[in-house]
């Protein structure tokens, strides 16, 4: 079976172009950089096993990023959603000024990132991770 590299980049992109719109932003950049801080602190809140499932439902390019840095972990506890917002914060490498530079903006961005979130994955697989975060945690339904 051949390898088809193009056909794993269109399905990257179209996810990103996608999450441009939920975003309501045209940067791509900002917006992966976005999706990859959300991704991460997802990841590195749920257990581990949860985390791996939800990473089975993302594209190839999207997978590569998700599991950039993983490690079997505890999940990170977090209780208070300002706690959740600032470590999604702190996963975004630097730029964290510049793509969520108030704690509303971290908010609105993971509004969005969960939105689309929800109409992209399984809805099994959404549900388990919006139960899978602090129920002070505002999650879209």
């Amino acid at each position: 079976m051949a390898m088809n590299f193009e056909n794993y980049l269109k399905d990257g992109k179209t996810w990103l172009h996608g999450l441009c719109t939920y975003l309501g932003i045209d940067d791509e950049n900002k917006a992966s950089r976005i999706f990859r801080a959300v991704l991460h602190a997802i990841r590195d809140r749920i257990p581990t096993g949860e985390a791996i499932h939800f990473g089975a439902q993302l594209p190839i390019i999207w997978k590569g990023i998700y599991y950039d840095g993983f490690s079997m972990h505890e999940p990170v506890r977090i209780r208070h959603e300002d706690e959740w917002l600032e470590f999604i914060r702190s996963k975004d490498s630097g730029a964290d000024q510049a793509d969520f530079p108030t704690l509303d903006h971290a908010f609105y961005a993971f509004q969005d990132v969960m939105a689309f979130l929800r109409d992209h994955i399984s809805e099994g697989q959404y549900n388990q991770i919006a139960q899978a975060l602090h129920s002070e945690i505002t999650v879209p339904a």
